[in-house]
Formats: C-alpha cells, sequence, structure tokens
C-alpha cells in the first residue's frame, strides 16, 4: 500500500494540471467565440491569431516588453478616419513563481498621408513616476496645462520641441477627459496604438474604438 500511495498522488497532480490546463483551454474558446461574434456584428474581418502584427507593430513600446509575446483573436475593419485592427495582445514578464501574464485589448488605427511625431502617453502614477524622474526618466510638461501634466506621463524618441508643437491644447484637452481610462496611447507616423492596460469584454471594444478615433481626429 505504501508503494502506491506515490503513484497515488503524482496521479492525481496530472490530472489536476490535465484540469487547469483544460479550463483553460474553455475559456480561451469561449473568448475567441464572442470575438468572433463582434466581428461578424460589426462588419470586422476576423482572422484568430495574427505572428504577422508582432512584426509590423515591432517599434511600439508594447510590442518590445516582456517575452512569450501572442496576439489573438485579430481583427480588422475600417472607420472614415482609417484602416482599424483589433486584437487580444499577450506577453509575459518574469518566470517560475515571478511569472506574470500581461493582457490587454488593443486597436490600432491607421490612416495614410498623416505623419504624426512619435509619443507614448500613459496615465501617470504619483510615486513610481516621482522616483523616475529623480533618475532621469523622460516625462514632457506644459507650463501652461498643469492639469494635463499631472494627468500623463507623456514620452518621445523623437524631437521634443516637434512633439509639443502637434499637441495641440484640444488634443491635451482630449485625453486629459480621459484620463480616468487609464489610457496607454503610443503614436508614431501614421498609426496610432491604444488600450486601457486590460483585457476588454466584446461589447466594451466599442468604446476603446470611438477613444482611438476621438484622438485621430483631434491631431492638428
Amino acid at each position: 500500500m505504501d508503494a502506491i500511495l506515490p503513484i497515488l498522488a503524482i496521479g492525481g497532480f496530472i490530472v489536476f494540471i490535465g484540469g487547469i490546463i483544460y479550463i483553460a483551454h474553455l475559456i480561451e474558446k469561449k473568448r475567441t467565440e464572442a470575438m468572433t461574434a463582434y466581428a461578424q456584428q460589426h462588419g470586422f474581418v476576423f482572422e484568430g491569431p495574427s505572428p504577422q502584427l508582432l512584426h509590423d507593430m515591432g517599434g511600439f513600446k508594447l510590442f518590445n516588453q516582456g517575452h512569450s509575446r501572442q496576439v489573438k483573436n485579430f481583427m480588422r475593419g475600417s472607420k472614415d478616419v482609417g484602416a482599424i485592427r483589433i486584437a487580444d495582445y499577450q506577453y509575459v514578464t518574469g518566470s517560475g513563481k515571478h511569472r506574470t501574464v500581461w493582457s490587454q485589448t488593443i486597436v490600432i488605427l491607421q490612416t495614410p498621408g498623416r505623419n504624426a511625431p512619435h509619443f507614448f502617453c500613459r496615465r501617470q502614477r504619483a510615486l513610481f513616476d516621482a522616483l523616475g524622474k529623480m533618475f532621469g526618466g523622460q516625462d514632457i510638461n506644459f507650463d501652461d496645462d498643469p492639469v494635463f501634466s499631472k494627468a500623463y506621463v507623456l514620452q518621445t524618441s523623437g524631437d521634443e520641441n516637434q512633439l509639443r508643437h502637434f499637441m495641440s491644447p484640444g488634443l491635451r484637452d482630449t485625453l486629459t477627459r480621459m484620463s480616468d481610462k487609464n489610457l496607454v496611447l503610443e503614436v508614431s507616423g501614421d498609426t496610432l496604438l491604444l488600450h486601457h492596460g486590460r483585457q476588454l469584454k466584446p461589447e466594451q471594444i466599442d468604446g476603446l474604438i470611438a477613444d482611438a478615433v476621438n484622438v485621430r481626429r483631434n491631431w492638428s
């Protein structure tokens, strides 16, 4: 009997792990079904996984974080302001017991013919960003717009003066009114990437698209 106990323990562990994997599979399958339905109802073409997007967006900050990057439930369509791509994007930081999976629903809006300067914008986290500034972290502020400057961290890999000119009062006001949404935005050339820092329910995606379109319409 004593010799059988380790075998039973190992068998039970295997069954437990298998159960977790199966449940995760069911959750992912249900998510894909819901996203497929959303695409059909809203006139998007659903494509599923999209490794190509990892290549296409390789210059954007989000697509250079962590490892084990995956694009799921990818779909494409259009609005009057340009082509729209939507997907669930996932990456991993750390490993073992320190492993964290980060998932967010993203919208990518591309408007050929527009050429915005590069910038990255996210909601400010008071203590974390105060420490960042102490160690030289970039945060572009506007003396004439303290509300926007307090709400967001604004960074660029390009010319700061060019970005300051681009960030019109109207665009800053639009972003300020979105500051409660945990908005993360990156723009480069004719492409805008936006997410809210989490995976959204299908019924919340319309709001994400509306935010992207609203920002785009307020480009100078």
